[in-house]
């Protein structure tokens, strides 16, 4: 759980012209070139507090835009905190709510969660909104081409909506958590932070990869 992850957005077009056995190498490299930039301006190296984009520089090719969710979410381990505080809280929520949650976060967590019974018994929009994502190759904790993120984007619409929503149930019975993620505002934080990164991965038709770094 203490694996720390690099998320990429991706013109998927770009990363399939080249051999799959060195798609991992070319997302390493592209997201540790920003970083590298990203030291060389900020030679106090700081860490950052807030989430927020890293893209190539000119002559650089920009074919990918890396998402730094800042002191909470670039460890897997907070997203484990949050699916078991979302376990507490969701039958607290309103069905289509649930559902849209449920479905939102479920390819992104890396692995599925366990909780998943009314993915067959939704209701409303969200009964016509699913995601299957394939398997991630080896060394990736996050594939997700294209085609599954206009769905995501769909689920993000109504869970950004509503996500306030989510404050009473969670203040009400969420446990604070045993890492960054302590309360609703960590939270909801997390989640803002996945809806960006579907939101500017869908403006641009492109994939999202997760990387284990």
């Amino acid at each position: 759980m203490g694996i720390c992850m690099d998320v990429l957005i991706v013109d998927w077009d770009h990363l399939m012209s080249e051999p799959s056995d060195q798609h991992y190498g070319m997302l390493h490299d592209a997201g540790f070139s920003v970083d590298e930039e990203w030291w060389a301006d900020d030679p106090g190296h700081p860490s950052p507090v807030g989430p927020r984009w890293f893209w190539p520089s000119p002559p650089a090719v920009g074919w990918f835009g890396k998402f730094d969710f800042g002191h909470v979410g670039f460890s897997y381990k907070d997203h484990f905190v949050a699916s078991e505080q979302w376990e507490e809280i969701r039958a607290f929520v309103a069905p289509e709510v649930r559902s849209a949650v449920d479905r939102f976060i479920d390819p992104l967590f890396w692995g599925g969660l366990e909780y998943m019974a009314d993915r067959e018994d939704a209701e409303g929009a969200v009964a016509h909104v699913s995601v299957v994502l394939p398997d991630a190759p080896s060394d990736h904790l996050l594939w997700c081409p294209p085609a599954a993120v206009s769905p995501l984007k769909l689920l993000w619409e109504l869970v950004g909506a509503e996500l306030e929503a989510l404050r009473e149930p969670f203040e009400r019975y969420a446990g604070s958590g045993f890492g960054r993620v302590k309360d609703f505002d960590a939270f909801a934080g997390l989640l803002r932070g996945w809806g960006d990164v579907i939101g500017q991965a869908q403006q641009r038709g492109w994939g999202v990869v997760g990387l284990r770094c």
